[in-house]
């Protein structure tokens, strides 16, 4: 059945919009412009972002051949001071070894002489290790039949006792751990005033070389592919 109001303009009543579908209109308008404006944040955040990997590319590019050559160079100079240390180290041992003799004949007593100098190295074992690397063994005769002269050398050179000469007996030591203790035995030796003599053996082990110092290398500078 079709109404019809015939009252004046004046005199109608207006329908207004009910307060729950303005509520609804309103949550779906900031719904919609937040979702737009999220939209457009990304889409420049993507951009952005697109714009900083390709800049990391094109530099990643010309850092790679960079890194490159480092790797190279760092290489030929880990190899080169592997080189400069070895020969450090065979340089040291000889300039030891000859000053080591020409203090021994320094404070070497006459009434001692050797039949033979040994010099053991221990199988396995690095220059730079913790413990003797090497044994130095003497094989010793003492003229006579003395005893003393037997303990008076070995106080000779282990210091106790200061020869006359250039050098003592602690410079001969310093680079040795310890003298070890042998017993002696009495030979005939006819062609001698005295006679007689006494042998044994001195053994002295080395003092492990002091490792040198480091060197730093400089870190590898990072290189990642974005």
């Amino acid at each position: 059945m079709i109404e019809i109001n015939l009252l004046p303009p004046e005199m109608r009543k207006v329908d207004r919009t009910s307060l729950k579908r303005l509520l609804c209109m309103v949550t779906v308008v900031v719904l919609v412009s937040a979702s737009l404006l999220a939209v457009a944040l990304s889409f420049k955040r993507y951009r952005a972002e697109g714009a900083r990997k390709v800049s990391l590319q094109s530099e990643v590019a010309r850092l790679e051949p960079l890194a490159r050559e480092y790797d190279v160079l760092s290489a030929e100079i880990q190899q080169i001071q592997m080189r400069l240390q070895t020969i450090a180290e065979i340089r040291a041992t000889r300039l030891r070894w000859g000053r080591k003799l020409d203090q021994l004949y320094a404070i070497l007593p006459d009434y001692v002489w050797f039949s033979r100098i040994d010099l053991r190295q221990a199988r396995g074992r690095s220059p730079l290790a913790s413990g003797p690397t090497a044994t130095l063994t003497l094989e010793c005769y003492v003229a006579g039949a003395d005893e003393k002269k037997y303990s008076e050398f070995r106080r000779i050179l282990t210091g106790e006792v200061v020869a006359d000469g250039a050098y003592t007996g602690e410079d001969f030591f310093s680079e040795f751990q310890s003298l070890g203790y042998s017993g002696w035995s009495r030979e005939d030796f006819p062609a001698t005033e005295e006679g007689v003599a006494l042998k044994f053996d001195l053994e002295l082990p080395l003092k492990p070389m002091a490792a040198p110092a480091p060197v730093s290398t400089p870190a590898r500078p990072v290189v990642a592919t974005q």
